[in-house]
């Protein structure tokens, strides 16, 4: 299933997990799911700071978004902090959280996003709500050129939900593990 997303509309998708009060949404941009397992590809011109990801869906449950910046620049606000993420950068975030994102130039990011549930039955269960993946983990990542090929391939043919969604949750693992060695 494909969605196309507007930061100038309201949909019950994205008002779930990504507008804020004013149904404004990060971003414009599409959607893919596959069983559950979201691939976001978004475009997001410069904005003042967005709450991103605050809502639990009553839908889809608490979700853990892994978000790649492609391009460009933002600044995240998080728990009193300023945090900074250029081209390069990589992140994850829980749904629930209270978190700003505010774009100061156009950027590009790549988002994949499933359940808590589905992760933790992959073995990982991310111990905070917000954080930042080591910049060697982001670069080399699979799960970034695998989902970056997903994109290209889901433009021109519909692709099966699985195995694509149990890919893409084993590659969202990887890249925890992955992490977790990084920082030891």
């Amino acid at each position: 299933m494909s969605i196309t997303l507007s930061s100038r509309m309201s949909d019950d998708h994205g008002t779930d997990t990504h507008a804020d009060t004013d149904h404004r949404r990060f971003g414009d941009g599409t959607l893919w799911s596959f069983a559950g397992v979201e691939v976001v590809d978004v475009v997001q011109s410069p904005t003042p700071p967005i709450p991103i990801f605050r809502h639990v869906s009553p839908l889809h449950g608490e979700r853990i978004a892994v978000m790649f910046l492609l391009e460009g620049e933002v600044q995240v606000s998080y728990e009193g902090a300023l945090l900074r993420f250029l081209a390069g950068s990589a992140a994850y975030i829980v749904t629930g959280t209270t978190t700003t994102v505010e774009a100061s130039e156009t950027c590009h990011a790549v988002i994949v996003s499933l359940s808590r549930k589905r992760l933790r039955d992959a073995g990982i269960d991310a111990e905070h709500t917000f954080g930042a993946f080591a910049a060697t983990t982001a670069r080399t990542s699979p799960l970034l050129t695998y989902t970056l090929a997903l994109i290209d391939s889901v433009r021109e043919r519909a692709l099966p939900a699985e195995p694509t969604a149990g890919v893409l949750t084993d590659l969202v693992a990887g890249l925890f593990h992955a992490d977790s060695a990084v920082y030891g």
